[in-house]
């Protein structure tokens, strides 16, 4: 991706969304929707976990693909 570089902020181009435009609200909200369907299925509790082996650690995961 090339680099493009401006001498002064009149030969940039206009924004695609005006900064005031009530539609951004409503864009970040549904960014903000779609993050948390991607993240839903993930509730790991907040901090570090500490175990006695490595198969305890595994079954903490409930990952059927480790054992």
């Amino acid at each position: 991706m090339s680099v493009t570089r401006y001498r002064s902020v009149e030969e940039m181009p206009r924004p695609w969304r005006e900064p005031d435009d009530p539609g951004n609200l409503q864009l970040v909200a549904q960014m903000l929707a779609f993050y948390r369907n991607l993240v839903r299925g993930d509730h790991r509790q907040a901090g570090v976990q500490r175990f006695r082996t490595l198969r305890e650690a595994n079954a903490s995961r409930n990952d059927p693909y480790r054992s």
